[in-house]
């Protein structure tokens, strides 16, 4: 049985993996987990560092009222999608949101990413496409509609000026989500550089 801390374990170890991999710069990104069988979530509060952030450090929100129900720390402001998601998907288990540089860069260039090498098959999730959401500023309740929108039926999307976010059934999930999804764009965006490159074939993924 998964229990809270065990939850909380996760997700800061899952911040320090983001970091590394290059996604979370400064206290940009949040991390999110659902507590299961329960309408509370585990989210990042404001102004820390996925590279520093500890267990204790996670507050818990209700996914319905946004309200803090564990810990004294202010919500991260992109609480409003976090809890948006898990309203509208209830398969989704877990919210990564990070600045990724090139899939960023694409969408300043309206350039959808899309996979051209066999890394997507580290991601199957990927595999129903990467969807875009209309750009909306951070925090308001547009931007939650737009990104709820936008995954209703994926689990990665751009975000025009911004970023990017990912959901899974898990934290580990949703994190590779993103991390293959960024490494995606990475690598397309290097592609344009050269040329027209060729997507793989949907019968590989």
């Amino acid at each position: 049985m998964v229990n809270e801390q065990d939850l909380r374990e996760r997700l800061a170890k899952i911040g320090k993996i983001l970091h590394n991999e290059g996604l979370a710069v400064g206290t940009t990104g949040n991390v999110s987990v659902r507590l299961p069988d329960e309408d509370l979530c585990i989210i990042k509060p404001s102004g820390f560092r996925l590279s520093e952030i500890k267990p204790a450090d996670f507050i818990v929100v209700n996914i319905k009222t946004r309200k803090v129900i564990e810990g004294n720390r202010k919500p991260s402001i992109e609480t409003p999608f976090h809890t948006t998601l898990y309203e509208i998907r209830k398969d989704v288990g877990s919210v990564v949101h990070v600045h990724a540089h090139y899939a960023t860069v694409l969408t300043l260039l309206d350039i959808s990413v899309k996979s051209y090498t066999t890394d997507i098959c580290e991601a199957p999730d990927l595999a129903c496409g990467i969807g875009i959401a209309e750009f909306a500023p951070p925090g308001t309740e547009k931007l939650a509609a737009n990104l709820g929108e936008a995954l209703r039926v994926c689990y990665a999307t751009v975000m025009p000026h911004h970023g990017i976010t990912t959901i899974g059934n898990t934290p580990e999930r949703a994190m590779k989500n993103a991390i293959v999804l960024e490494r995606m764009a990475r690598i397309q965006y290097h592609a344009l550089l050269l040329g027209q490159p060729k997507q793989i074939s949907d019968k590989l993924v």
